[in-house]
């Protein structure tokens, strides 16, 4: 996943502030999808050799999971790379597709928010549980995922003010019917405000 373009020129602080947390995510969740596919082989490679295995790898690679899920969540919604229907983005109304799209970003929004509040809980009463075999408070566990979560939210209410004030986001596949879209689907818009 590459950062989407951005017009040259001067730079606003929040485009420097979002470049840099579209970094540190894609780092986070790169470095969390490299770790599931060391993790895996190892395990892999522990059941042909004489010595006995590394039960720690087994956990390890299942939190990574769980970080890389909600790491690479907000760079989803801002790259438009999350699973969606577009079923109502060929409409020729752009106001309905507006409103489509907003609402859309809104229940994103809303379900971010309530997987940080659910997060932010599981941090509150998980810190006397420890994982089974590396000993590590739970709590810990979640700190990315509240990360995460929050991001999303934050992300998918930018998106939904940008797509409110500037208008809708219409793919290149759903214009090539020969409608020209409104804006570019090349999602330096919403970056730009995330």
């Amino acid at each position: 996943m590459t950062e989407p373009e951005r017009p040259q020129g001067r730079v606003p602080v929040l485009r420097r502030i979002s470049r840099i947390v579209f970094i540190a995510e894609l780092a986070i969740g790169s470095i969390a999808l490299l770790a599931i596919l060391a993790f895996v082989f190892l395990q892999a490679l522990q059941r042909y050799l004489p010595i006995e295995g590394f039960p720690w790898t087994g956990e390890l690679a299942r939190f990574s999971l769980v970080w890389l899920t909600f790491s690479a969540a907000g760079l989803l919604v801002t790259s438009r790379g999350h699973i969606a229907l577009e079923v109502v983005d060929v409409a020729r109304n752009k106001m309905l597709v507006r409103i489509v799209q907003v609402f859309a970003m809104l229940v994103v929004a809303a379900t971010g928010v309530g997987l940080t509040l659910e997060a932010w809980a599981l941090i509150e009463t998980q810190g006397i549980i420890k994982s089974p075999v590396l000993r590590m408070p739970m709590s810990w566990v979640y700190v990315p995922v509240l990360i995460g979560a929050a991001s999303t939210a934050i992300r998918a209410t930018i998106a939904a003010i940008d797509v409110a004030v500037n208008g809708p986001v219409i793919s290149t596949d759903a214009s090539a019917d020969g409608a020209e879209p409104d804006r570019s689907a090349g999602n330096g818009e919403q970056e730009a405000t995330a």
